[in-house]
């Protein structure tokens, strides 16, 4: 039987596939099998993965019986599954060299993980690579890195919620009964309801998988009204907490939450302009309803938390004007004054990284303030840096 299985949902991945397998077959000898699910892709990814499995028996290539979606399919490989571990790999994707291998040792040793969260990067389609956070969160981790709960660390929550980077025991996959609900944005009540039944998480900092982001090819780059699924996604991954009253945890997934809905509305390729009114209204919802309580949680420092004190004021009218402001600004901090056309929109991750111009930052805080009296002080988290979300 082998030690890991590699699920791989396809759609209208022809063109992207091979690179994939490519740098999936290359380890793991009869440790591992390779489950490409097609989810009645309509071009030739099916031939593609057929291919590959005529000259390598650990290939295996299942299709759904309808076109469902990237959470169905992987729900219709883990059945097929016959791993001890299951990694969830995206078919436009790419595992780094001796990546396999790393994963297998570190699910070798004598008390097996649960969970293993391996360290990723972000390849642009302009080339540029961005690395993920995961031994910067290790480097800070109160507790045993190779072996935690999420009581333990629960700023793990900051880690990219990917399934990509969450190799996952089958049997306790089993045990838990968890499987990936429909709609966009899946990944988040799958990630946080895995982490929170773990009994052992360990990591893996060296750089195991190379996410490719393609213009097209994401939902982080299309426009679309289901980033509205959302919404749906948090509320079920609430919904699954109520239970749990360890304010620990609780502040930290208010904290990844505000960060995530503010990042999703602040990139211009997600949300239709005409309809961010209605997108800021129900982070706002979320926001109040979730808060952590007096004491817990305040706003961040910069950019970040001016942002977060206009959401809590439900000031939509702020935040845009803000935005604009803050477009103008940065133009003329970059190129100087007496440039006619404006520059494009920041994206998330320059907003995250660049300080709020001062005057706007201290009249929308007070606007904020007037609109929302009453709002509990709270204890300052930092966001998490901008990675696979």
């Amino acid at each position: 039987m082998p030690v890991l299985s590699i699920v791989i949902p396809v759609f209208e991945a022809e063109e992207y596939l091979p690179g994939c397998l490519d740098t999936v077959i290359d380890g793991g000898g009869d440790e591992l099998e390779i489950v490409v699910v097609d989810d009645c892709s309509p071009d030739g990814s099916s031939a593609v993965a057929e291919r590959y499995a005529a000259r390598d028996e650990r290939v295996k290539v299942v299709t759904t019986p309808v076109n469902a979606g990237s959470g169905p399919a992987r729900n219709f490989g883990l059945a097929q599954a016959k791993g001890d571990y299951v990694w969830f790999v995206d078919a436009d994707d790419e595992l780094k060299p001796g990546a396999v291998d790393r994963v297998l040792a570190a699910v070798s040793g004598p008390r097996p993980p649960d969970v293993v969260l391996v360290q990723h990067e972000k390849r642009r389609d302009t080339g540029a690579i961005e690395t993920g956070e995961l031994p910067e969160l290790a480097a800070h981790c109160p507790a045993d890195p190779s072996g935690f709960t999420l009581a333990e660390w629960p700023r793990i929550v900051d880690y990219t919620h990917t399934p990509w980077t969450k190799v996952s025991r089958r049997a306790f996959l089993d045990a838990i009964d968890l499987g990936f609900p429909t709609g966009w944005y899946t990944d988040i009540p799958w990630t946080y309801a895995l982490l929170r039944r773990a009994e052992r998480i360990a990591v893996v900092v060296e750089c195991c998988y190379q996410w490719r982001q393609r213009a097209g090819s994401s939902i982080t780059r299309t426009r679309d009204d289901r980033h509205f699924d959302v919404f749906t996604q948090w509320q079920r991954t609430w919904d699954d907490f109520e239970g749990v009253d360890d304010a620990g945890i609780r502040v930290a997934l208010f904290n990844h939450m505000v960060w995530h809905l503010l990042l999703v509305i602040g990139n211009t390729e997600r949300v239709e302009p005409k309809k961010r009114r209605e997108f800021f209204r129900r982070t706002s919802e979320l926001y109040r309803r979730y808060h952590p309580g007096p004491g817990a949680w305040r706003p961040a420092q910069g950019v970040t938390g001016l942002k977060q004190r206009l959401l809590a004021a439900r000031a939509y009218i702020g935040y845009e004007a803000f935005r604009q402001v803050y477009r103008i600004a940065k133009r003329v901090n970059r190129t100087g004054p007496g440039i006619p056309a404006p520059a494009p929109e920041p994206t998330a991750s320059e907003a995250e990284a660049t300080p709020a111009p001062r005057s706007v930052g201290a009249s929308a805080v007070q606007h904020a303030a007037e609109e929302a009296p009453g709002l509990p002080s709270q204890s300052t988290m930092p966001g998490p840096r901008v990675s696979g979300s």
